[in-house]
């Protein structure tokens, strides 16, 4: 309205005026752009800036429709923001107030993940009968993983001290970016033609669905579906699913339970080894009572009493074959007896405890915790703490001396 004059406006007449014209103009927008000056109120309400190359957009999230947001936001984040834009009138402050927000992107990834999924699926990759079972007993594993992080340490661990004989290889891949995939492929290609394996333990631990993404490209899927050897999938956390996990033999929920599922322990296999000689024993001496006990039953018998001198004979020689029989099997479950003990003497060789008390010391970085392996690295290092069967000292490395 055009004004004379002797007209004029107060600035929060001016503020109504121009706030009531933006809404009526942008009464719903959708804004992509990064989250930068993220603040939550004691209120329960949210305060961040949007941001492009060019531009900021200050925004509030109110607490209600914060309390229904499935998308936690941080500092950084790449976001579609849905809401009205409004005046602040108390500030003159343009802003937009957010209803809902979505990770940019994360639409398409989830779009692209349906539709492989269900390609492959159709081809029959997820297939049940196509799966490989486990090895009982595998002595030689696979882990293609980071050579750092969390998930390459609770695998290593977790093998190592369920199932000491088994040999462990590693094999280092990105697990996330542009390298990823081709690094998996490359990796499920070579191990079977370059090692005598027994499995593949594939994984890296959680991460976002970017983060997770390599373990979604089709060429890892069909990798892991032509290898030769079985595969476990171990990526992300117990709530992460990728097309891998649907392709591999085995899925595991995190990278630790995927070693306890590909291998046993070695107390339980201890055990299943006494409990099958138990059986074998039981099982010769009951099949020798019931044989026995035929033969009498036919030696009382009327039909058979006229020819009861020979029978007694008969009686005699089953005697003396039942007693060399037992000998036998005295004898043979006794060298079984003594290779069940060589087996489990040489499987406690591996017992760290044993191996220390016969004078070796594990020596560590005190900061870092990692094993050191080279003087060098001694030297490298400094402080160290040396693990001895009865206790930990620390110490200080001063000097390297080489030679005897």
């Amino acid at each position: 309205m055009p004004l004379d004059d002797r007209r004029h406006l107060t600035v929060s007449e001016l503020n109504a005026l121009v706030s009531s014209l933006v809404e009526e103009n942008f009464p719903e927008v959708r804004v992509l752009g990064e989250v930068s000056n993220l603040k939550r109120h004691t209120s329960g309400h949210v305060y961040f800036t949007l941001k492009d190359a060019g531009a900021q957009l200050r925004a509030v999230l109110f607490r209600s429709d914060a309390e229904r947001a499935a998308l936690p936001l941080e500092d950084g984040m790449l976001v579609i923001a849905e809401g009205r834009v409004t005046v602040y009138e108390a500030y003159g402050q343009y802003q937009i107030v957010v209803r809902s927000l979505e990770r940019a992107g994360v639409g398409a990834l989830e779009l692209a993940f349906r539709l492989l999924k269900e390609r492959l699926e159709k081809e029959g990759l997820f297939d049940s009968e196509c799966k490989k079972p486990l090895p009982s007993y595998p002595f030689r594993i696979a882990v293609v993983t980071s050579p750092t992080g969390a998930a390459v340490r609770d695998i290593v661990s977790t093998l190592r001290r369920r199932w000491p004989p088994a040999e462990i290889l590693l094999f280092p891949i990105a697990v996330q970016g542009g390298q990823a995939a081709p690094d998996i492929v490359r990796a499920l290609s070579l191990l079977p033609s370059v090692a005598e394996l027994d499995l593949i333990i594939l994984g890296r631990g959680g991460g976002s669905v970017e983060d997770l993404w390599a373990f979604n490209e089709e060429a890892v899927a069909r990798a892991i579906y032509a290898c030769p050897l079985p595969v476990v999938s171990a990526v992300g956390h117990e709530t992460d699913f990728t097309i891998a996990d649907f392709v591999a033999d085995v899925r595991a929920a995190t990278p630790t339970m995927a070693a306890e599922i590909a291998v046993p322990r070695l107390d339980d296999v201890v055990l299943r080894l006494d409990e099958v000689e138990r059986r074998l024993v039981q099982f010769a001496e009951v099949g020798l009572e019931l044989r026995r006990r035929r033969l009498l039953e036919l030696v009382r018998s009327y039909a058979l009493g006229r020819v009861r001198g020979r029978l007694e004979g008969a009686m005699q020689a089953v005697d003396y074959a039942a007693e060399k029989l037992r000998r036998s099997i005295d004898a043979v479950m006794a060298a079984e007896g003594n290779r069940l003990n060589q087996t489990v003497a040489h499987l406690e060789g591996f017992d760290a405890a044993k191996i220390l008390s016969r004078g070796y010391v594990v020596c560590s970085d005190a900061r870092t915790g990692g094993v050191i392996r080279s003087a060098g690295a001694a030297l490298e290092a400094r402080d160290v703490r040396l693990a001895f069967a009865d206790g930990r000292v620390s110490a200080e490395v001063k000097e390297r001396f080489d030679g005897k």
